[in-house]
C-alpha cells in the first residue's frame, strides 16, 4: 500500500476517527493504560496492513478491538509470568480528564468482562454481537454482563433524580 493510495486514505481517516475512542474503550476495559495503549497500537497497525480485508468486514472498529483484546489477553498472560509484583495502573493525563474520577474507580472495581462489555458497548457504542464478536462471548453473555455491571454502577452512583427534600 503507497502513501498515496485511496486505501490507505481511507485507513487513515479510520484510525484518526476510531483511534481515540478506542484506546478510552481498551483501557476502561482492561484498566492497564500501558498495556490498553500497546494493544491498541499493535491492533491498528495490524489493521493497517491488512486494510483491504478489514476495511471491508462489517464492522472494522469491531475487528481492531477483537485484535487489542487478544493481544490484552496473551500480553496480560505474559507479563503476569513475568512480574512478581503488580503495579496499579495510572491513566495518562488525557485519559483521566475524559473521566470523571469517582466513576472512572467504579468501574474499575467490576469484574474483567463487565468492565469490557461496558467499554465496548457504551463507550464505543458497538452492537451487542459485534460486542459479542470483538470478546469472543456469546450475544446473550454480553447481554448479561452489561446488565450486572450496569446494575453494580446504578448501586454506588447517587441518582440525580431523588427528590431533594425541602
Amino acid at each position: 500500500m503507497t502513501q498515496d493510495s485511496p486505501v490507505s486514505g481511507e485507513f487513515e481517516a479510520f484510525y484518526e476517527r476510531f483511534r481515540d475512542p478506542v484506546l478510552r474503550a481498551v483501557f476502561v476495559a482492561s484498566g492497564d493504560r500501558e498495556a490498553a495503549e500497546d494493544a491498541t497500537a499493535e491492533a491498528f497497525v495490524r489493521a493497517c496492513a491488512r486494510w483491504r480485508r478489514v476495511g471491508k468486514h462489517p464492522a472494522p472498529v469491531a475487528w481492531v478491538v477483537h485484535t487489542a483484546m487478544n493481544l490484552l489477553r496473551s500480553g496480560g498472560r505474559r507479563r503476569r509470568l513475568e512480574a512478581k509484583q503488580p503495579v496499579a495502573p495510572v491513566p495518562p493525563q488525557e485519559l483521566q480528564e475524559s473521566f470523571d474520577p469517582d466513576l472512572l474507580a467504579l468501574v474499575r472495581g467490576l469484574p474483567l468482562r463487565q468492565r469490557q462489555v461496558l467499554a465496548l458497548r457504551v463507550l464505543l457504542d458497538l452492537s451487542t454481537e459485534q460486542t459479542a464478536d470483538a470478546l469472543g462471548i456469546a450475544p446473550g453473555t454480553v447481554t448479561a454482563h452489561l446488565h450486572r455491571a450496569l446494575e453494580s454502577l446504578r448501586t454506588h452512583v447517587p441518582s440525580d433524580t431523588q427528590e431533594v427534600e425541602s
